[in-house]
Parts: C-alpha cells; sequence; structure tokens
C-alpha cells in the first residue's frame, strides 16, 4: 500500500528509508484508541523476524513493477512525500528511496508485522482507506494492492491444508467493493487493473508477461488474483466530477 503526496499527520509518528537489507528497522504507530488484540491477528507478529525469508522474491518484484511502473507510470518521486502504510520489512520504501522520494514507513506492530500489501490484513478495510484518504495531499495519489475476493476461498483451503506458510486476519476485497471504498473516501478511480491471472508465478520471461498481459484485458482483470487501484484526491470543488467508469489497464 503506497501512496505519493502526503501531508505529514499523527498517522505517522515516525519516519525510515527502510531498507529490506535491514529489516529489523522500524516505524511505530500506536493509535491510542488500539485495543489488545489475539489470535488471528497475532499472526505475523509472530513471524515478523522470518517474513522476509517467507516473502517470494519474485512476488514481491511483480509487485513493484505494478506499483512503480503501471500504476504510476515512471512518474519522478523525486523531493515527493510518500507514505508505505504497512510497509513491512521495507522493499517498496527501498524503492521509493532510490527514486528520490522522502519515505514515512508505518506499520502497526512492535516490530514488523505486515506484508507490502496491508488492507487485507486488516478487520474493516473502508475504514482503512478512508484514513489513507484522510492524510492524502489534494491531487496526492493513493495506489493499493490486494487479493481479490473471488481468490478467498481457494486461499483459504490452501492455508488450511498448510500449503502456504501464511494465514491471520485475511479479509480479501472485492473489485467493486475497492472502487466504493475509494469513491466513499471521496477520491476519484483513475486507474483499476488485475494482476496474476493464477496462484503460482510463470517466471520472468517474456511470454510471461505477455500472457498476463492478455489476460489482464477488461474482461479478466476482475477475476485474476490480485488488483491494484490508483486514486487521486481531488480539490473539493472538483468532486462532482469524479470518473464513474474507472480506466483498466489494457
Amino acid at each position: 500500500m503506497s501512496a505519493t503526496s502526503f501531508k505529514r499527520s499523527s498517522i505517522a509518528r515516525s519516519t525510515s528509508s527502510a531498507r529490506s537489507t535491514e529489516g529489523r528497522r522500524i516505524a511505530r504507530h500506536r493509535p491510542e484508541t488500539e485495543q489488545t488484540v489475539s489470535g488471528d491477528d497475532d499472526f505475523y507478529e509472530s513471524i515478523a523476524d522470518r517474513f522476509e525469508g517467507l516473502d517470494n522474491a519474485e512476488d514481491v518484484r511483480r509487485r513493484l513493477s505494478v506499483v512503480f511502473d503501471e500504476c504510476l507510470g515512471h512518474r519522478r518521486l523525486v523531493g515527493r512525500w510518500t507514505l508505505d502504510a504497512g510497509c513491512g520489512y521495507g522493499p517498496f520504501s527501498e524503492a521509493a528511496v532510490r527514486r528520490g522520494a522522502v519515505v514515512i514507513s508505518v506499520d502497526l506492530g512492535e516490530r514488523l508485522v505486515a506484508r507490502t500489501i496491508v488492507l487485507e490484513h486488516t478487520r474493516a478495510p473502508e475504514r482503512a482507506v478512508k484514513e489513507l484518504a484522510r492524510v492524502l495531499r489534494v491531487d496526492g495519489l493513493l495506489v493499493l494492492t490486494t487479493p481479490n475476493r473471488v481468490w478467498q476461498g481457494p486461499v483459504r483451503a490452501a492455508s488450511r491444508l498448510r500449503l502456504r506458510p501464511f494465514h491471520g486476519v485475511e479479509n480479501f476485497v472485492a473489485w467493486r467493493s475497492l472502487e466504493h471504498f475509494c469513491r466513499a473516501a471521496g477520491l476519484d478511480v483513475v486507474l483499476h487493473l488485475g494482476f496474476h491471472p493464477w496462484p503460482f508465478q510463470l517466471g520472468r520471461g517474456r511470454a510471461a508477461a505477455t500472457v498476463e498481459k492478455q489476460l489482464s484485458r477488461r474482461w479478466a482483470a476482475r477475476l485474476m488474483v490480485n488488483q491494484a487501484i490508483v486514486a487521486r484526491k481531488p480539490p473539493p470543488t472538483a468532486s462532482a466530477t469524479r470518473l464513474d467508469k474507472p480506466a483498466v489497464r489494457d
């Protein structure tokens, strides 16, 4: 979860140019209203020290490409304030720093606990989007990547069968719901695309990229494993001009 042109606010109480090679450097955020949680909520806290090793390097590479190349379209980030909410061990923060951004890295645990995709690990994703929109500057961009709810069942089954190392809170968001959350928060949806047509990696070859691009067309994007959305915060006077039908990447 990333965004550019954020204003400084209470959501970020410390800053960090978190680097994956220094995966124990953290930025703490403990709202006064936060309650003690247990069970599934503690899962990512329990694997914080080894999460980087569990993460799929090819998956991270693809997500970095989606965020910085496809969603941000190679926009210049030099000097721009960027919030990495749910920074985890810092791959997105590190990539933004390399591009010259001023990065605020935030995570919820006492240690690094959350994945770079974080919306689905909240119990109230709509409220999370509203808070991100609140701290976003006018004309700033919110970029979110999150799994598609159509894959919630298979993922849960894989967890029960111990075919994947993760569980905890996994509250996948439906395609239309993600757009609704952004609009309800007062944002204009600029781009909504799908990626990862199936729950495994094809590799880094040109053929794999071509297949994914073809399957990411309008008819298939809503069925892909993951989705990415870009939303812009308009000036108050421009709220009536929001797009009703966002573009889907071809």
